[in-house]
């Protein structure tokens, strides 16, 4: 007799799956890093994280040991797990690559071009000015990722958005960065605005050539606010 016999029904109460929730709290962590929600450096605790998604810390710990594995996150010792903070070697590795992901991407989605992504594009950035205008980091942030993933799904290659995501995961607390200095929120994201105006534009009249330098120029303003940013705050605190 199988066990299968043996199993009690009862009406209204259905299995939870647990890999269900393990998912989603994966993928909301994912996201948070993706949208610069964290900071460099900054300690996660399974336990307020379990708290605030309202789970036991089992989902949590599973999901927080494949960012571990993504290098999303690094656990120095058995009772610290954290963001990885800056670290100028590495941050250079991962936008030069990104460059020439990104850069493919934008390519390949200017050559596509699907209905409806122009003004997709356009929308994001509105709204992203906005966020700008409002001194809206958080917003300011979410907009310029949906902006840039828009781009790079509209190039019909899952692999390699997923390889640029895995990178966004390393890069993205550090734009989070901004919210801790003015400067550095304007240097970063004022000239975005322009820039990804261009990259609309390029990929508008199929210029692919002017829509992979506009991203380019994007990616690496972009690196440049950010490590000139970290280099003078580790001279001032040198100091």
């Amino acid at each position: 007799m199988s066990s299968k016999e043996f199993q009690i029904k009862k009406p209204g109460i259905s299995p939870i799956d647990v890999s269900t929730v393990q998912e989603r709290v994966y993928q909301s962590l994912r996201l948070a890093l993706l949208k610069g929600e964290f900071m460099p450096g900054e300690q996660v605790s399974t336990r307020g994280l379990a708290q605030a998604f309202g789970t036991s810390p089992m989902p949590v710990r599973d999901a927080l040991a494949r960012l571990v594995a993504e290098k999303a996150l690094e656990q120095p010792s058995p009772r610290v797990l954290r963001v990885p903070p800056y670290e100028a070697a590495d941050h250079e590795e991962y936008i030069r690559i990104r460059m020439q992901l990104e850069g493919y991407a934008t390519e390949r989605a200017s050559r596509a071009n699907p209905p409806g992504l122009i003004g997709t594009l356009k929308s994001h950035n509105e709204q992203f000015r906005a966020a700008l205008d409002d001194n809206n980091i958080e917003q300011a942030l979410a907009e310029n990722h949906a902006l840039h993933f828009a781009i790079y799904n509209a190039s019909g290659y899952t692999q390699l958005v997923d390889m640029i995501s895995s990178l966004w995961l390393r890069t993205g607390p550090i734009l989070a960065s901004a919210q801790k200095n003015s400067a550095l929120f304007e240097r970063l994201f004022r000239i975005g605005y322009d820039i990804h105006n261009d990259v609309i534009a390029g990929i508008e009249c199929r210029n692919h050539d002017a829509v992979r330098r506009a991203m380019l120029l994007d990616i690496r303003s972009t690196h440049f606010s950010i490590r000139h940013y970290f280099k003078t705050l580790q001279e001032q605190e040198g100091s």
